[in-house]
């Protein structure tokens, strides 16, 4: 996410109602973090999935917190735990990047998840990780997890330039991006 676009998403992201996730992410992405969060720039991808709360296209399906939803992107492992058992206890969800590392902000070593799979990034930064991850959707021509269809749409519109104009947007992703790139620096 373009420097510009985290910073702009921390400040709007400062005027939610708090929560403890958003006050864990906000701390993790002013670097006013202890040792547990997430290092800044995944902390600030993850601050916009409160921006832009899961939806889902089915009025039946439950409604998930925007916790659930970030762990339907991210996951964490910490070194030395199995990556057999831990792909076996996540069963066969979307691509989401799972992050290996002795803390949550020192991570060592991304892979990217697709059935059960783990493909090693080979980056070794979780901004660059992150857009392996977004580009392995199209790769393997998976679609995203449907909770998390309008955070991938301002993604892939507003930080990618895909399809601007064209992509299916919720007013709350054109609204978001309007409000973030055309604020007053």
């Amino acid at each position: 996410m373009a420097n510009f676009v985290q910073t702009r998403v921390i400040a709007d992201c400062k005027n939610l109602p708090p929560s403890a996730h958003l006050e864990a992410l906000l701390s993790s992405a002013q670097h006013d973090s202890d040792d547990l969060g997430w290092d800044s720039d995944l902390a600030a991808i993850l601050l916009l999935l409160h921006l832009l709360p899961p939806t889902s296209k089915d009025k039946r399906a439950a409604k998930i917190a925007v916790s659930q939803a970030a762990d339907h992107l991210v996951k964490y492992m910490k070194v030395g735990t199995s990556m057999v058992t831990f792909l076996a206890q996540v069963g066969r969800e979307q691509p989401f990047l799972l992050c290996v590392g002795e803390q949550k902000n020192i991570i060592q070593k991304f892979y990217i998840v697709v059935d059960q799979k783990a493909i090693p990034c080979k980056t070794q930064t979780s901004e660059a990780a992150f857009d392996e991850l977004f580009k392995a959707h199209y790769v393997f021509g998976v679609s995203c997890e449907e909770a998390l269809g309008s955070f991938y749409t301002f993604i892939q519109t507003t930080v990618y330039n895909i399809d601007v104009g064209n992509a299916k947007e919720s007013p709350r992703v054109k609204e978001i991006r309007a409000r973030l790139l055309n604020r007053d620096t």
